[in-house]
């Protein structure tokens, strides 16, 4: 048999969409394109979802705690979330989570812990594209194992063809140590937080999508010590996301530079020179 320059370039063609179709699978009701930022759509009515986030953020302990000369070593403070969000109507879900949070202690080790839940619902605004820029309202309960917060967000988002921005205007009020009793000279104050979150992505294919995503996190009250200050100062990160699509599962990441301080952190800071976070979602 012989092939003729028109049946190659048919050939050609055909290898070049099968691949295409492949990878062309559905999106999936509500996927996280950034690890931080909230998009503006929720899952549709009696859909679930399970969401798994993983946070890596390196810091610095004592090698020998009855001996500082001895140096130090990097210790590894992981934060580990499971969600599962439900849809309640299709404008608005419901989210619950169970935090587990492993800090590295002097001599090079760590211990995991359980943190608490945290209670939330997210509603949308109008349907997409009938405002400038689509508007959800996102509210959230905290009870962590030494502190109460409440946590509202204005989540934001404007498609351009392939490529979504989207931003949260997130603050948080927060009371540490909320059922014990305060100390001598001491009172119980409510912290408010800040978190702003921004970023954007473009879709290459209907799986694979690149962006780069800014978030920050300062809290304001009353001040303690210095090292207090420098952990509760407006910190911002910055770095690149990879988020891939399969349909039913989706998958994001991202890496962050700590734009305050690059350089190793002290012990007992809470932030590392960069942060990582990884979220799986899968519709169940």
């Amino acid at each position: 048999m012989t092939f003729n320059f028109s049946s190659r370039h048919a050939i050609a063609r055909a290898l070049l969409i099968i691949p295409a179709l492949a990878f062309a699978r559905p999106a999936a009701a509500s996927p996280r394109p950034l690890p931080f930022t909230y998009p503006y759509e929720t899952l549709a009515k009696g859909e679930t979802e399970l969401e798994l986030y993983s946070d890596l953020n390196p810091l610095r302990v004592l090698r020998d705690p009855l001996d500082p000369a001895q140096g130090r070593l990097w210790g590894p403070q992981y934060i580990l979330q499971s969600e599962f969000e439900y849809g309640v109507t299709d404008h608005t879900e419901l989210g619950f989570y169970q935090v587990f949070k492993a800090d590295p202690e002097n001599g090079g080790g760590n211990k995991m812990s359980f943190d608490g839940f945290k209670w939330r619902v997210r509603t949308r605004l109008f349907e997409a594209d009938e405002l400038p820029v689509d508007v959800a309202l996102y509210l959230e309960l905290e009870t962590l194992h030494d502190e109460l917060a409440l946590e509202e967000k204005i989540l934001l988002q404007k498609r351009l063809g392939r490529l979504r921005l989207m931003a949260n205007l997130w603050v948080e009020q927060e009371l540490d140590r909320p059922f014990d009793r305060a100390g001598a000279g001491e009172s119980k104050a409510l912290k408010f937080v800040v978190n702003p979150t921004f970023g954007g992505t473009y879709q290459i294919t209907p799986v694979f999508h690149i962006g780069g995503e800014y978030w920050a996190r300062g809290v304001y009250g009353p001040k303690g010590s210095d090292l207090d200050q420098r952990n509760e100062a407006l910190h911002h990160f910055i770095g690149p996301v990879v988020h891939l699509n399969f349909g039913k599962l989706w998958w994001t990441s991202g890496l962050y530079a700590n734009l305050n301080d690059s350089t190793k952190p002290q012990p007992g800071e809470t932030y590392g020179p960069w942060w990582f976070r990884t979220v799986l979602g899968v519709d169940l």
